[in-house]
């Protein structure tokens, strides 16, 4: 096995993770009880039909998909959307165990985004919502790149901008058709259980010295069950769509 020189980062319930999936769920199931539904049927309904496989690979903006998914729901205006849209993602944010994580990488190897999202410009929005600057080598959002997981392409284009060989990159996702579309160009990969899991693993395999991440959290387990192509996130120009982590 290869020295790991580059480690790639899902967005979505990787780097983005409720701190109590428990209570995120309860408050989701609360939402969705106005639209007279539960709250994984809210879920299936924004993330797992055409118009989000649109707007992951840049053929809807983020404010053309959440009008389509949320005006047959009767949230008639933008400000009604935008509001319904926040409270949906409220407690989700990069957690602190994972930018713990990021913090003591950078510097030791490359480090990368890749996610399936709907923003434009997301090494910016990574910036301007979660104060996340200058940890990056490369961002790849689907919407830039009109691309998605696990389509090879993105993959390739993973590899090429980061100028590694596949055997030196490491790659993290919570999905096994992400991780087998990687595995598939002989990328080493983890499939994501949790962030404390995440640095055990990170640990054995010799990223990182032996050491608790500083900021441990309790996490609730196991994560949901999601769609494919189930990285989320809603920004636009100002106002974004679901605001920045709390501790900005």
């Amino acid at each position: 096995m290869s020295k790991i020189k580059a480690v790639v980062f899902g967005y979505d319930d990787v780097l983005n993770v409720p701190e109590d999936w428990e209570t995120w769920r309860a408050d989701r199931d609360h939402l969705a009880a106005r639209c007279q539904m539960t709250g994984e049927a809210l879920w299936q309904h924004c993330f797992a039909g055409p118009a989000w496989r649109m707007a992951v690979h840049g053929q809807l903006t983020e404010a053309e998909f959440w009008m389509d998914r949320l005006l047959p729901l009767g949230l008639h205006t933008e400000e009604e959307r935008r509001a319904f849209v926040a409270d949906l993602f409220d407690g989700r944010m990069i957690h602190p165990v994972m930018r713990d994580l990021v913090e003591r990488l950078h510097g030791r190897v490359l480090l990368a985004v890749l996610a399936n999202i709907e923003v434009q410009d997301m090494a910016t929005w990574l910036v301007d919502t979660h104060a996340l600057e200058g940890f990056f080598a490369v961002v790849i959002g689907s919407a830039d790149v009109g691309l998605a997981k696990p389509e090879p392409a993105i993959y390739d284009l993973l590899l090429r901008r980061l100028s590694c060989r596949p055997d030196d990159v490491l790659f993290i996702d919570n999905l096994r058709s992400y991780t087998a579309a990687a595995e598939a160009l002989d990328m080493q990969t983890v499939l994501f259980q949790s962030p404390l899991s995440l640095a055990s693993t990170l640990a054995a395999r010799g990223v990182l010295t032996p050491a608790a991440p500083t900021l441990p959290v309790p996490v609730k387990e196991p994560l949901p069950g999601r769609p494919v192509a189930a990285d989320r996130r809603a920004a636009d120009a100002a106002p974004a769509w679901r605001g920045s982590d709390p501790h900005e």
